[in-house]
């Protein structure tokens, strides 16, 4: 019995700090961009506001900046994996402008929670191997997304130009100009490499 016990009592510890080494099962850094919590975020803010997602006349960004500022979040739920939140977290800190082309996540301005549900309300700018929830070297390429009704959708980089199609199309409805609703699809141009986790 003296055997046993001695045996979980190293054993099991060794076991999970092995688990932790492995990105496909680190809990510490898993949703550390969740975009579930994104969603909600974005939900309690309109509930506060008649129903209205935060709205910025210097861009999303500055409209992002607004929503931390009131809802005291992290900025962790506004940036796509790899990007820690340094730019956000300086904005707040000395309320300077948050430039659209260094947000890494976009986001959809100017809805309200009674816009079509189908709408991507958030979603990541360039694709990350496994996504947010999954983070691992051998993943498939993934974009993470939050829905306008605050769901959360993942896609694979080869349905990602269809679903960018379906998005445009869906926003202009909505009566967002095509030109604006382009922009925001548009191919992430700023010098930002994200992070990868370790391989195995």
């Amino acid at each position: 019995k003296r055997r046993v016990v001695w045996g979980l009592g190293i054993g099991l510890p060794a076991i999970a700090l092995i688990l932790l080494a492995i990105p496909m099962f680190n809990l510490f850094h898993a949703h550390e961009h969740c975009i579930k919590g994104t969603g909600l975020s974005l939900r309690t803010y309109a509930v506060d506001h008649g129903g209205k997602f935060p709205f910025h006349t210097n861009g999303f960004g500055d409209a992002i900046l607004l929503l931390l500022k009131e809802l005291g979040e992290p900025p962790g739920e506004f940036t796509a994996p790899g990007d820690d939140g340094s730019l956000y977290k300086e904005c707040l800190k000395t309320g300077a402008h948050m430039p659209e082309e260094r947000c890494t996540r976009a986001y959809v301005q100017g809805l309200t929670d009674t816009n079509n549900f189908q709408i991507a309300l958030v979603f990541d700018r360039y694709p990350t191997r496994g996504g947010d929830h999954f983070r691992r070297p051998w993943g498939p390429l993934l974009r993470e997304v939050a829905m306008l009704d605050g769901s959360m959708e993942v896609v694979r980089e080869e349905k990602w130009p269809e679903f960018r199609r379906k998005q445009i199309e869906l926003l202009v409805a909505e009566g967002i100009s095509r030109a604006q609703a382009e922009k925001l699809y548009a191919p992430f141009k700023q010098a930002f490499v994200p992070a990868q986790p370790r391989g195995r």
